[in-house]
């Protein structure tokens, strides 16, 4: 009898580790799948010119400090940078002519706050968009893979690459943030020698810091850095504005990431108290700026995220008609049933969680109208106290559609403070120098990474979609091979959706 019951037990226990077993190579694959590796790759180099020699002519050329455009410039292109700029340049024989008349020359994009996943046609979109370069600020070693082959073929932008991000949780809870969410999880000083030496050793360019990290890991986290010459950027972690003046951390990836510390200094309810929390955010937002600015602390926007932030929450259907969503990869979209990782109504982690009190819902609103109002403010003001900003999105972030978001945001930018020539300048020369890259320039000795435009976009912001030829690397892009491109883009996507967009395009 004791025999039998040993046995039932032994079985009992097999059982329960073939269950769990199954759920997890089931959760590990939903884990995988949402990062879009399964969606074909398009043939990219059949869509694109490349030459040794071009020769833009004529053109109206932007200047170094975006304020103004200079007339009937002539550029050179050899070999990928730019070798001769000025008026009326001889011809090159063996250049590729470009016409620039009536048209306008501006450096490459630059998306400074962007997330590649395993979804490698983002890759493209960036360029049909005009975007050269992108920081992808949660890196993997497939984006590490990536760039070693575009540096070598120059097939995509150009990438800098933050690790994946630092959590300071132990045990169990460490293990498991980092398998769902690809962390570097370290909770003693020891293990964060250990994690940031591998950072460094496989080639990340930062530290991408989190915003749940405790006060100790995070100047152990500052300190490390320091001693392996590697900069640590992203969220402000669980200290205070003051401390993390004098940390050393010289990047904050969001503006909301500061406006968030107002919102728990004020101490008391947004949604109840909007009018008071906001001129309390006017007051303090100006010593807040002059403290950046004072210890070199440069800032990502990420505003147009925030502002759809309400339109996610109460009326997605309609925000998912405001995007190019037929371009986004459909297992990024679709998500997984784990947890609301996706875009779609039902499967979007922003959605309003459907509860019927009247009460309940009006106060949501008026937190999110005051959250967006707080980052217009906070926008404005390091604007006015010339705080570095770098233009960034958070792509594929939900709603926020790679390449598409930059014009997004350079709009939202514009209708925050800054002119049109700062928006320009805070997505080319601005994330160009922080990079110490020599790109964001239309300059002598600079990568050829430039968009030409049909329209002014110092007159008008949006100019910036109207693009003619996108310049990278060796290679050349029109807007006729744009549209196929794209199309070629959409196709695969289709191939691969398991659930219908129709009801949600524009």
């Amino acid at each position: 009898m004791k025999k039998l019951w040993i046995r039932r037990v032994l079985y009992s226990v097999i059982a329960l580790l073939g269950v769990l077993i199954c759920v997890f190579i089931w959760a590990d694959h939903e884990l995988n799948k949402v990062m879009g590796k399964s969606t074909k790759v398009i043939d990219f180099s059949s869509f694109i010119k490349s030459s040794q020699i071009v020769q833009i002519r004529n053109a109206n050329v932007l200047s170094e400090d975006c304020t103004h455009f200079i007339k009937n410039q002539d550029v050179l292109i050899k070999d990928g940078m730019i070798v001769q700029l000025s008026e009326n340049l001889v011809i090159n024989k063996d250049a590729a002519l470009i016409d620039g008349t009536d048209k306008y020359l501006i450096p490459g994009l630059v998306d400074s706050h962007a997330h590649l996943q395993e979804s490698k046609n983002d890759l493209f979109l960036y360029l049909a968009n005009g975007v050269t370069y992108i920081r992808d600020m949660a890196g993997r070693h497939v984006v590490l893979e990536w760039r070693k082959s575009i540096q070598k073929n120059g097939l995509g932008p150009r990438m800098f690459i933050a690790s994946r991000p630092i959590y300071s949780e132990s045990g169990l809870m460490g293990y498991y943030y980092a398998w769902t969410r690809k962390t570097v999880d370290y909770s003693n000083k020891e293990d964060a020698q250990k994690g940031i030496k591998k950072i460094k050793e496989q080639g990340y360019d930062a530290i991408k810091m989190y915003g749940f990290v405790n006060p100790e890991m995070f100047k152990t986290t500052l300190e490390i850095a320091k001693e392996n010459n590697i900069p640590v950027i992203g969220h402000i972690p669980l200290v205070n504005l003051d401390t993390f003046y004098q940390s050393g951390q010289k990047e904050v990836a969001h503006i909301e990431e500061i406006t968030k510390k107002t919102i728990e200094d004020f101490g008391k309810s947004i949604a109840k108290n909007p009018n008071e929390y906001l001129a309390f955010l006017k007051v303090r937002s100006a010593q807040i700026a002059k403290n950046l600015k004072q210890n070199d602390i440069s800032v990502t926007s990420t505003v147009w995220l925030c502002e759809s932030f309400v339109g996610q929450r109460f009326n997605l259907k309609s925000k998912l008609k405001e995007i190019e969503l037929k371009y986004v990869n459909p297992k990024i979209v679709e998500g997984t049933p784990l947890y609301k990782s996706g875009w779609l109504p039902g499967r979007n982690g922003y959605e309003y969680n459907g509860k019927d009190d009247p009460g309940a819902r009006k106060l949501s609103l008026t937190y999110w109208k005051t959250y967006a109002e707080a980052i217009h403010i906070m926008t404005k003001t390091l604007v006015d106290h010339k705080v570095s900003i770098m233009a960034g999105t958070d792509a594929t972030v939900a709603t926020v559609v790679p390449g598409f978001s930059l014009h997004d945001e350079l709009e939202s930018l514009s209708k925050s403070g800054m002119t049109n020539s700062q928006a320009i300048y805070s997505a080319t020369v601005e994330p160009g120098q922080w990079m110490k890259s020599k790109t964001g320039k239309i300059k002598i000795g600079y990568h050829s990474d430039l968009v030409l435009l049909s329209n002014n976009p110092l007159e008008d912001i949006r100019n910036t979609k109207a693009i003619e030829y996108v310049f990278f690397n060796q290679h050349i892009i029109n807007k006729t091979q744009i549209k196929m491109i794209l199309k070629a883009i959409e196709d695969a996507n289709n191939e691969n959706r398991s659930i219908e967009i129709d009801e949600y395009l524009k």
